[in-house]
C-alpha cells in the first residue's frame, strides 16, 4: 500500500514538472499569412516548432484564451527572425493552449508547420 502511494506521488510529480504533448499540424495556405487554430491539449511552458522551407518571412506566434477566441501576438520570445525556415526551434509559450502562427509575408506555396507543447 505504501509503495502504491509513493508511485502515485512520483507520477503526479512527473506529470506536473515534465510533460510532452502530441505533435499538431499548422497549415498556411498558398498566398496566405496565417494558420488555423490548434489546441495543444494542455498548457505548456514551451513550444517545439518544426519549420519547413518557406518564402523568406518572420514567423510569429499568436495565442488566445479560447479556441474560437480573439488571437493576439504573443511577443518577442515567440518569433523567428526573417528567414527561409528549414530548421527546428523552441519558443517560449508561457502556458498558452490555443495557438496560431502568423507569417510577415504571404507564402508562395502551402506550408505545413509542426508543433508540440513541452514542459520540463
Amino acid at each position: 500500500m505504501l509503495k502504491d502511494i509513493l508511485n502515485k506521488l512520483i507520477d503526479l510529480w512527473n506529470d506536473r514538472h515534465y510533460r510532452i504533448g502530441e505533435w499538431a499540424s499548422l497549415h498556411i495556405a498558398a498566398s496566405g499569412t496565417l494558420t488555423g487554430a490548434v489546441d495543444l491539449g494542455g498548457h505548456f511552458a514551451y513550444l517545439q516548432v518544426v519549420l519547413p522551407t518557406i518564402t523568406s518571412a518572420q514567423l510569429e506566434l499568436q495565442v488566445s484564451k479560447e479556441f474560437d477566441g480573439t488571437y493576439q501576438d504573443l511577443g518577442q520570445d515567440a518569433l523567428t527572425a526573417g528567414s527561409t525556415g528549414a530548421f527546428n526551434d523552441t519558443w517560449l509559450l508561457g502556458g498558452w493552449r490555443f495557438i496560431k502562427v502568423k507569417s510577415s509575408v504571404a507564402q508562395t506555396a502551402a506550408e505545413l508547420i509542426e508543433v508540440r507543447g513541452i514542459t520540463y
